[in-house]
């Protein structure tokens, strides 16, 4: 039997007095707080339908989401405070030319995977409505961050060309960063930690969902080795798998697919329009 279930499923069997247990991949929570995600509003809005049949939910999370939540909004933060810089150079000089020269440079290369993006979705909008199938609430599956964001390559050859120190008019990295960075992630460290417990044996709340008293953390690379899945989302499926915790909500192809074969005794709650191709794919596994 399979123990995936769509939103919509989920929310329909959820009853008013029952006490929910959430476990959250990072896709999600990053989801429900980026409005730019081709997720967000699909997120967003499961979590205003279960809200309004139950407020009795507690939500759970590991330390190495935390490590891939805080990457992603270090990227975007980066990439906008790099892009108005850019913009604010026009008006005043606060760049070197070479400075400018490697903005310009990555920001040619974004573009590019914008356009590739765009063209991968009417590719597949042309061919699925050449089988008569509706298109209009169909978007590419899976969201790039490099889409919209620098990726880390590209930060790196931009920090490069940076003084690490402010040069008379032209700002330095460091103050860069100073000014844009510091404050902006240790907001979204403090979102998070309010949001999610932390799925640990030193935490209180998470403390009394464990089923074992140690976590065996090498069954993370047997779960991971079973399937091929990424190893950080592997080591969520083994937290899980060391608790009582039965829902595990995700947006990632690799949790639905691992969690079919290594964690069968959980729900993997993923979109429902995702949940046909999953039956296909995993179909006599």
């Amino acid at each position: 039997m399979a123990n995936r279930i769509g939103f919509r499923e989920f929310v329909k069997k959820t009853r008013q007095d029952e006490q929910l247990q959430l476990i959250l991949d990072a896709n999600v929570i990053i989801a429900s707080r980026d409005i730019n995600h081709k997720d967000h509003k699909k997120v967003k809005g499961f979590f205003k339908s279960l809200e309004k049949i139950t407020n009795s939910f507690t939500l759970f999370t590991s330390v190495t989401t935390k490590a891939e939540f805080l990457e992603y909004y270090r990227r975007k933060i980066l990439t906008e405070g790099i892009l108005d810089l850019y913009k604010r150079n026009n008006e005043k000089q606060i760049l070197s030319n070479k400075v400018k020269k490697t903005i310009e440079n990555q920001i040619r290369a974004r573009n590019q995977r914008q356009s590739r993006e765009v063209q991968k979705q009417e590719r597949l909008e042309r061919h699925l409505e050449s089988n008569k199938v509706d298109t209009t609430n169909i978007d590419v599956e899976e969201f790039s961050i490099d889409a919209n964001y620098f990726r880390d390559y590209e930060i790196k050859q931009i920090k490069k060309a940076f003084r690490a120190r402010d040069v008379e008019t032209e700002i330095g990295w460091i103050a860069f960063c100073n000014s844009v960075l510091v404050e902006k992630l240790h907001a979204y460290e403090k979102l998070l930690d309010k949001l999610c417990h932390y799925l640990t044996t030193r935490d209180d709340i998470s403390r009394q969902y464990f089923s074992e008293e140690n976590v065996e953390w090498r069954m993370a690379t047997q779960i991971c080795g079973e399937t091929g899945m990424g190893y950080s989302d592997a080591m969520i499926l083994n937290m899980a798998n060391h608790t009582i915790i039965q829902n595990i909500i995700t947006l990632d192809f690799d949790l639905v697919y691992g969690g079919h074969v290594s964690a069968k005794s959980k729900v993997i709650i993923t979109p429902t329009d995702r949940l046909k191709k999953y039956k296909v794919m995993l179909k006599g596994v």
